[in-house]
């Protein structure tokens, strides 16, 4: 019976595999940022956008496009804020 020499390809795997799982908890690791403000449908044609550290609404559109033109709008104005108070 002929015996199987299955060590080399180990030896070629290992570091395929600790490369793999270095690459996996690399993006582990990586901080998705938050919107500020969210879309969200609640009625027929009706769209509130909440804001997403209080999880109040912040205002309201009747169509999609329009409620991300909001949006946008008050995620320039809240990062334009930010450290004006002083």
């Amino acid at each position: 019976m002929q015996q199987l020499n299955i060590r080399p390809q180990l030896a070629e795997l290992l570091p395929l595999t600790a490369a793999a799982r270095a690459a996996f908890e690399e993006r582990r690791t990586v901080v998705v940022e938050k919107p500020a403000y969210q879309i969200r449908p609640t009625g027929r044609g009706f769209f509130h956008i909440i804001d997403t550290a209080t999880e109040k609404a912040a205002g309201f559109r009747r169509s999609h496009a329009e409620a991300l033109a909001y949006a946008d709008i008050l995620t320039i104005r809240k990062r334009d804020d930010i450290g004006a108070e002083g």
